[in-house]
């Protein structure tokens, strides 16, 4: 009402936004983003389940590295573009079990054990092992053949390794150890030899 007598009344003003509507020439921009999304999608999971996989630790073998109850992620192609090097470490399988242990010896190096401390083509290794888990192990010089690794758990007082079944060959690698993933969130798998 105004002043004055009857003329227009005020308008009311809804407290509603208006409804979003797609318009006919965003439609196409959005099908575009939703199938670059699930492409990315369907890459990532073929990605994870071709080339990733993850395993849980069990057992004393690789302590401090890893622990009972670690989960770690291996990439099984990786070892295959880079080849694997001393201080990697791997998982393999060996008379129908799954391992992980750490890789000492490369094909055509030559390995032996002199009271617990590794040698490694002539030279002994400065390794990172506490001194409560490693072993007086003795073994003469064995040379690795063009497709052979030598393994060796980190906690060698417990570890059945390349010692007791011998080197490992390439077509037992299933991949190399990426990350470690236990509460403490991811880490890498460091090297046990100061380079």
């Amino acid at each position: 009402m105004t002043e004055g007598g009857a003329g227009p009344s005020p308008q009311r003003q809804s407290s509603r936004s208006p409804e979003p509507t797609v318009t006919h020439h965003e439609r196409p921009r959005l099908l575009f983003a939703l199938r670059v999304c699930t492409t990315a999608l369907l890459v990532a999971v073929t990605a994870r389940a071709l080339l990733f996989t993850t395993y849980r630790v069990s057992g004393a073998s690789m302590v401090e590295t890893l622990q009972d109850g670690d989960r770690i992620l291996v990439g099984e192609a990786d070892w295959i573009v880079h080849p694997l090097e001393t201080g990697d470490t791997i998982v393999f399988e060996v008379e129908d079990e799954v391992l992980v242990k750490r890789v000492v010896g490369c094909p055509g190096d030559r390995v032996s054990m002199r009271q617990g401390v590794l040698v490694r083509n002539g030279v002994d290794v400065p390794e990172q092992i506490l001194p409560t888990h490693n072993a007086a192990t003795t073994f003469p010089d064995y040379r690795l053949a063009t497709d052979e690794y030598f393994v060796l758990g980190d906690n060698r007082r417990v570890s059945v390794d390349s010692r007791d079944f011998g080197p490992v060959q390439s077509g037992q690698v299933l991949g190399r150890v990426l990350l470690r993933m236990n509460g403490r969130g991811l880490q890498t798998v460091a090297a046990l030899e100061r380079r």
